[in-house]
């Protein structure tokens, strides 16, 4: 086995021999320069070196000799180091350490533990201000309370969530008041157990790791109150202008929100906390391929829903016909759809299932009717009773900003059984229909009666005829039923 030292010399002086080789003849130099002198070549080295290449065996293990030399520098070599964590780039851990030792200095310098006065002293100075700072606490705690039942009736949010907040710094207060408390008192007594642990590498550094995550949910937590504000705003505004478009899209896109915030604001505390996320992130897009393969009808779902969604097929609020299913939307998510029928039926429907969208509100709505008169009526009359309950039915103030349009009659449709059949409809506002359309059927029953037009009902007329020709035959009939 060649050893190192061989190996460079003998791959230093090869690559110096091939340089020199290619190399073009230099050019004259005056007599006056100076011959530089060429460094001594180990005779021995150099039969050595002779020998292994001309030997195939020993120039093979001299090439695995150099490229396991190589590999051992690549390794040797220094690694590129992780960008430091947020906090630490803008001073935060670096304020926490400063702090700490400034205030292990203060004890030092007044010599609390000089004497047993001193210590008693020092103990009850100590006791006094931790509880003048949960004084203060409590007062800051109650203010702040107030302070969040007022920001949550302005903008009509729910008092809960934030009440969490103001308890989780209340607790956080406490216990960094008494953490405090019995480091000041370790110092002041020599509890060297206690001294130690809150001196110790690990100790500071699980304090600058909780403090660091703390800050991280502080900002997460401010960042995601003001989204949340903000859309609640939005969409209490939509509901007071009837903004269903608002309304519909305005969930999605919490959703959406709350999804990437929880993503990223994860991704900055296990960076935070010295995890390298590169290999969590490369982990994602892996799984989320393999996903993406064993869940195609949910990936369907959410495509078509997307579809659905930025073409504006279906708001929330809409009467749709979805899947043989008709009812009011209630929910839109990207995956399904939920309605709830007359009778309080809620359907949930992915949007794999849809094939055809039925929206009988989109824009505007049409209340047909089938008005069904006897054969003897005069259909001119009909017609103009028809147009006098629509004109006061548009001059009704409950019901003249539902209608669109004045009563559009198409005629005679068709000749039932019983009765001739005229075909009309009204142009309504979205979801007014039926209220309209109540109001119309209702007004005309009225007007039909006072000026007696019949409208028929479903009858049926049966003929008899006469059996005389066959009196013995229905007799011998009749007598047979009664035995």
């Amino acid at each position: 086995m060649i050893k190192h030292p061989l190996l460079i010399a003998a791959a230093i002086l090869l690559f110096s021999s091939v340089s020199v080789l290619a190399a073009p003849l230099p050019p004259e130099k005056p007599a006056a320069a100076p011959v530089e002198s060429q460094p001594d070549v180990n005779q021995e080295n150099l039969k050595q070196l002779v020998e292994t290449l001309e030997s195939d065996t020993a120039r093979a293990e001299f090439l695995t000799n150099l490229k396991t030399l190589l590999d051992q520098q690549k390794a040797q070599a220094p690694e590129e180091e992780a960008p430091a964590p947020l906090t630490e780039q803008i001073g935060v851990r670096n304020f926490i350490s400063q702090s700490a030792d400034t205030y292990e200095r203060f004890l030092e310098r007044h010599n609390l533990s000089g004497s047993v006065v001193n210590q008693g002293l020092g103990s009850v100075i100590v006791l006094m201000v931790a509880l003048v700072l949960v004084i203060c606490e409590r007062k800051l705690i109650k203010k702040l309370n107030r302070g969040t039942n007022r920001l949550a009736a302005h903008f009509e949010i729910a008092t809960g969530r934030l009440t969490m907040y103001v308890r989780f710094l209340n607790t956080i207060g406490h216990v960094l008041i008494a953490a405090v408390a019995v480091y000041t008192l370790a110092k002041i007594w020599g509890v060297e157990a206690i001294d130690r642990f809150f001196e110790s590498a690990a100790a500071r550094s699980a304090l600058s790791n909780v403090i660091t995550v703390l800050l991280v949910l502080f900002l997460a937590a401010l960042v995601w109150e003001a989204i949340n504000i903000y859309l609640a705003y939005i969409l209490r505004q939509a509901n007071s202008n009837n903004h269903t478009r608002a309304k519909t899209l305005l969930p999605i896109i919490r959703n959406i929100i709350v999804a990437v915030f929880a993503g990223l604001f994860g991704l900055v505390l296990l960076s935070e906390l010295g995890i390298n996320v590169t290999p969590l992130l490369a982990g994602a897009g892996v799984i989320g391929v393999a996903v993406g393969f064993g869940a195609q009808s949910m990936v369907k779902d959410f495509l078509t829903g997307f579809t659905i969604i930025l073409e504006d097929i279906v708001r929330v609020g809409d009467v749709v016909n979805l899947a043989g299913a008709t009812g009011s939307v209630e929910k839109i998510t990207l995956r399904k759809i939920q309605l709830r029928d007359f009778a309080g039926t809620v359907f949930t429907i992915p949007y794999s299932e849809i094939k055809t969208i039925q929206n009988l509100t989109k824009d505007f709505s049409f209340y047909v009717m089938d008005i069904g008169i006897s054969y003897s009526q005069d259909i001119d009359q009909v017609i103009a009773i028809l147009r006098g309950v629509d004109e006061g039915l548009r001059q009704d103030d409950s019901f003249s900003f539902m209608i669109l349009e004045p009563l559009e009659i198409a005629g005679v449709d068709k000749f039932s059984e019983g009765a001739v059949v005229i075909k009309a409809r009204i142009k309504t506002q979205p979801l007014r229909q039926w209220a309209v359309g109540r109001e119309f059927n209702k007004r005309m029953k009225i007007e039909f009666e006072k000026d007696g037009i019949e409208m028929p009902l479903a009858q049926r007329t049966v003929n008899v005829r006469s059996l005389d020709s066959k009196p013995q035959a229905l007799a011998g009939q009749a007598a047979a039923a009664e035995r």
